[in-house]
């Protein structure tokens, strides 16, 4: 996300403009009635309450897991027990940390499709190589 700014524009005005371009969302009036959100499909991921704050939807497991990132972070208020955190959004930098946020948001609220084996690392593939063009080179005899 970039952090390009307009003039008499909150973070947050500016949040929404970048993050309801992304692909998987969709801008809409926050649950409560106040203020904005976003959504995948029709799980709200992203609330929009005031100028210079955010609340993101990450899941307990995600919250517990990245509980100390998100709180060295500085920006990330954790309630505990919560599902959501909220996220300070007063300089350019925190909108690079609230996409990060909403990147993470979006795969926890994405159905989980059937595994499919995942490919080896780049590293695993050029040693299989490596060790396939040595055993047919012919070693010595």
């Amino acid at each position: 996300m970039g952090a390009a700014s307009h003039p008499h524009q909150g973070f947050a005005d500016q949040a929404l403009r970048q993050l309801g371009a992304w692909p998987a969302l969709t801008v809409c009036r926050a649950v409560d009635g106040a203020g904005r959100g976003l959504k995948v499909g029709t799980r709200q991921i992203v609330h929009l309450h005031a100028p210079d704050e955010a609340e993101v939807y990450l899941t307990r497991p995600v919250v517990q897991r990245m509980a100390d990132a998100l709180t060295d972070s500085g920006g990330v208020t954790i309630e505990p027990g919560a599902d959501w955190v909220r996220v300070r959004l007063d300089h350019p930098g925190d909108l690079t940390l609230l996409g990060s946020l909403v990147s993470v948001a979006i795969k926890t609220s994405t159905p989980v499709v059937p595994h499919r084996r995942i490919p080896p690392c780049p590293h695993a593939q050029t040693a299989a190589r490596e060790q396939s063009t040595t055993c047919r080179g012919g070693g010595e005899r």
